[in-house]
């Protein structure tokens, strides 16, 4: 299967899940906003291997079929840092991480925030868009930043699919590619702009 399939059925299946996740406060505006989460998703996939887009999508078809809304548990991870109580309340709820599992998370995580960084210093008025980098930048406590948002995500994936995860990085890294812009790169291409630059250029 080519990438732009693999990468199209796993948005779907996404977005079967995000559609449907409960919350707290009531249904979210961007739940019914396809066209962005599709724009969203696809520029983040489209930086990873074939063997990481099929383990990733093996990952959601088995969660399905197990009933498991993979990105309801990711939002309900990232409250440990958001809203620490509450996630108290709710972590034994949780499926449980490996060991393994979770060094994994972090390692791949600190990498793509180091790469965050550096690019938000490249294209300040882009990312000032968006989420803060990290949580320790957090403009407000309950609002989540990059580096937990990613985090909590990879805590969903499979081992497999994790370490498929890490080979991509640093493999990117060994040829001096940020995956950081290039997943900018893909976001600004979907908005209909020529490149990054000119994005970011069209920002006020």
């Amino acid at each position: 299967m080519d990438k732009k399939s693999l990468v199209s059925d796993i948005i779907r299946l996404e977005w079967e899940m995000f559609t449907t996740t409960r919350n707290a406060g009531g249904r979210a505006s961007c739940q019914d906003d396809k066209t962005t989460f599709e724009i969203m998703r696809g520029a983040q996939h489209e930086v990873w291997s074939l063997d990481t887009l099929i383990s990733y999508r093996n990952d959601l078809e088995q969660a399905k079929q197990q009933e498991i809304n993979l990105v309801a548990i990711k939002y309900a991870r990232m409250m440990k840092l958001t809203f620490p109580d509450e996630y108290e309340r709710i972590e034994h709820l949780l499926p449980p991480v490996t060991e393994n599992a979770g060094r994994l998370a972090d390692e791949i995580s600190k990498r793509h925030t180091d790469r965050s960084l550096a690019a938000a210093r490249e294209y300040p008025k882009l990312i000032s868009m968006g989420r803060p980098v990290t949580t320790e930048s957090s403009r407000a406590g309950h609002w989540a930043a990059m580096d937990n948002y990613l985090h909590s995500e990879l805590l969903t994936y499979s081992e497999a699919t994790l370490e498929l995860c890490l080979r991509d990085t640093l493999r990117y890294e060994s040829r001096g590619v940020n995956m950081a812009l290039l997943i900018l790169e893909n976001t600004a291409v979907r908005y209909g702009y020529p490149s990054l630059d000119a994005l970011e250029a069209a920002l006020p």
